[in-house]
Order: C-alpha cells, then sequence, then structure tokens
C-alpha cells in the first residue's frame, strides 16, 4: 500500500517545482491554495491514505477530518522538505511514520524497500500519471451515479465520452508517457505501447461504467475492488522497474483484447498508418484501402471509392451497427460519399460490400472495411481511399 503514497507524492513535488520555476516569488500559502484544487490532492491523496490506512475506498470519498488532517500534514512536509521525502528509504520511512501510516510500514517486505528504493532514482511519471487518470474516472462515474441515481450506463458513456476527462486528459497522460516509453524501447514500439496504453484505459473506464455484471465477472459491489486492482498496476508501474511495454501483460487478467481504438480514446492525433483509427481490411474486397486523419479541420468526412472490380456494386455503410445508406459504384468507375463527424465521430464505421453472385443474385461476399471514427473538438477532417477489388 505504499506505492500510491510514493506516486502521490512525487506528483505534488513535482507541481511544486514547477510553479515555483514558473514563480519563485510564490508564497507557501498561496501554493496550499494551487495545490488544493490539483487532481493530485482532491483526489489521489486522499484515496492513498485510505488504502494506506487499510480501509476499504468508499464509492463516494468522503474527506473526513482524519484524511484531511493527513492531507495537510503531507502537504507542509512537500513545501518544507521537497525532493528530500523522495531522496532514500530512510527519509521517506521517517515521513510515512510521520503520517501515522504505522500500521502499513511495519507490512512493507524487503522486496517493497529494494522497489522503492529503485523507484527512488526514477523521474518517469508514466505509471503515476495513469494512476492518477484512473482515480479521476473512478470518482466521475460514482459522481454521476449519485447526482442522477437513474441514468444509464449509456447515458454515462455520454457524458464521459464528452468530457475533458476523455477528450484531452487521456491523450494528454498516454502522450506524456512517450518519452520514458522511447527510452525503454524504441519509437515504433513506444507507438504501439501507447495503443495499448490507450485501449486498455478504454476497456477499463467501460468495466467501471456498467452496472450489474462485468466483463471480468465483478459485480457492481464489487467495482471497489475491481478499481482497486488495476490502480495498483499502476502504481507498480510508477514505483518499480517493470518496463511499461508490458502493461499488456499486467493488466491481462482484467481487460479484453480490443481490435481497434474506442469510445474513450479523446483526441487522436493526425495520421495516415491504418492504426491510427484501427482502419481493418477484412478479406480482399477492400484491400489496399488508406485512411487520413486530421484532428483540427472542418468537420468534413469524404469517402473516395475506386473500383477495379469487373461488376457494379453496391456499398453498405453502417455507423455504430447501424446502416445509414448505400454507395452505387459502377465496375471499374468512381464515387464518392461524404458526412460529417458530428454525426459520425465516437462510433465505428463499417462499409460492406454487395455485388452480384451466382445467378446474378447480389451477395456480401468478399470482405469489409472497419475503422473507428474520433470525436474531435476542433472540427477533425477523416478522408478515406476505398479500393474496391475483384474477389
Amino acid at each position: 500500500m505504499h506505492e500510491p503514497v510514493a506516486a502521490g507524492m512525487r506528483d505534488i513535488i513535482r507541481y511544486v517545482r514547477n510553479v515555483k520555476t514558473e514563480d519563485p516569488q510564490t508564497s507557501q500559502a498561496k501554493l496550499l491554495l494551487m495545490l488544493y484544487q490539483t487532481n493530485a490532492v482532491v483526489t489521489d491523496l486522499p484515496m492513498a491514505i485510505i488504502a494506506c490506512m487499510g480501509k476499504k475506498i468508499p464509492s463516494k470519498l468522503r474527506l473526513t477530518q482524519i484524511v484531511m488532517a493527513t492531507s495537510q500534514w503531507t502537504l507542509l512536509q512537500a513545501l518544507t522538505y521537497k525532493d528530500d521525502i523522495i531522496s532514500s528509504w530512510e527519509r521517506f520511512l521517517a515521513f510515512i511514520k510521520g503520517a501515522n501510516f504505522t500500521e502499513a510500514v511495519e507490512e512493507i517486505t524487503d522486496g517493497e524497500i529494494e522497489s522503492l528504493e529503485t523507484a527512488m532514482k526514477q523521474n518517469s511519471s508514466c505509471g503515476g500519471d495513469l494512476k492518477s487518470l484512473t482515480n479521476r474516472v473512478w470518482m466521475t462515474v460514482n459522481e454521476y451515479r449519485e447526482d442522477t441515481p437513474g441514468i444509464t450506463d449509456d447515458e454515462i458513456r455520454l457524458k464521459i465520452s464528452e468530457s475533458n476527462l476523455v477528450l484531452y486528459d487521456v491523450a494528454t497522460v498516454t502522450n506524456n508517457c512517450m518519452q520514458h516509453l522511447t527510452k525503454e524501447s524504441n519509437e515504433e514500439t513506444a507507438y504501439k505501447t501507447r495503443e495499448t496504453l490507450r485501449k486498455s484505459i478504454g476497456v477499463i473506464i467501460n468495466d467501471l461504467i456498467k452496472s450489474g455484471k462485468s466483463d471480468n465477472g465483478t459485480s457492481l459491489d464489487e467495482k471497489a475492488t475491481a478499481y482497486k486492482w488495476v490502480v495498483t498496476g499502476f502504481s507498480t508501474i510508477s514505483a518499480s522497474m517493470i518496463d511499461p511495454t508490458d502493461i499488456s501483460t499486467l493488466l491481462s487478467e482484467y481487460i479484453q483484447t480490443v481490435c481497434g481504438p474506442t469510445q474513450f480514446m479523446g483526441e487522436i492525433d493526425d495520421g495516415t498508418q491504418d492504426a491510427t483509427l484501427g482502419l481493418n481490411a477484412l478479406q480482399r474486397a477492400f484491400q489496399g484501402s488508406s485512411s487520413s486523419w486530421k484532428r483540427v479541420g472542418d468537420g468534413a468526412v469524404i469517402i473516395n471509392f475506386t473500383s477495379t472490380d469487373t461488376k457494379n456494386v453496391w456499398v453498405n455503410i453502417m455507423s455504430g451497427g447501424n446502416k445509414i445508406d448505400e454507395v452505387y459504384v459502377a465496375a471499374g468507375g468512381t464515387a464518392r460519399w461524404m458526412s460529417n463527424i458530428t454525426v459520425l465521430g465516437g462510433k465505428t464505421l463499417y462499409l460492406d460490400r454487395w455485388r452480384p453472385g451466382l445467378f446474378g443474385l447480389p451477395g456480401t461476399g468478399g470482405g469489409s472495411l472497419v475503422l473507428w471514427v474520433p470525436i474531435a473538438s476542433k472540427g477533425g477532417h477523416l478522408e478515406l481511399q476505398v479500393k474496391i477489388n475483384v474477389s
């Protein structure tokens, strides 16, 4: 239980350092006021304190007198001693004893001490940021349920998908991990790992939203256990030498395989690679198709069809599982279909080819094309070059 406290102190110390760098004259009183408005103090620190006390994290975190008093003491220590607190195991031990985490101190093993000593020598905050993000998701979902008791899972998904938490924070946190990920492997692997992180977060968000039974068999009453398990995983990454590229292995007990981006991926960077939007051509009909995505744009979605097929075809266009249109493409011809991000954003886009088969009867054999259309706060612009092949 010591990892969340260490990660929380690292975040607070980093915040104080950044403020002091921008304005060295910032008073301690002003710093405290600023700190009390940060996620690290409002959400992460109280959760870490409750966990370190060995108590169950409530669905609605109430800042009791004990937790608030410990938070205030912790902040004052961070302002007074700064990096010295996590400069060695001995100093950190003195800190957690001073915070009255006596039970947690007695349970720390030699292996955990060694892990902490290693973590104190690192500068990466990737795991800590991921843990903080999960904390905020947990709190946000529960706030929605308590503010509106009859709210449905779908209504929560919509609110979450349109929140800053998803539109900005998921992308920002995972982007900030890139430097550390690149250092641990190479740029190509780092991008793949970032994609895995985003998918993992998406699945975790979805599981915390669901009422009744979750994907991994937990009931709503056990969401706290599921949340605690995931946060422990992120804390381990934050406070150990675990290669972040092992995140998918670490969470394999919790998440299911995801084939492409999810509705909780937030803002997606510009790109023309298939992986940008999870573009996937199944079988031969649409092989060779490509996409181009820009986060800032006019909000248009344009699909250009080019046929090398020997027969006239119809292409069904489905969004979020529902058929919304169909396009006729003549043999060897071209066609264009247009829509916008407002209509298609936050859902899968699926193309299915219909062409004459045996005895001239239409059929859907040959393949399909699927991708994710993201939500874009600055318009976005998506173009698809869809090839229709003989098959």
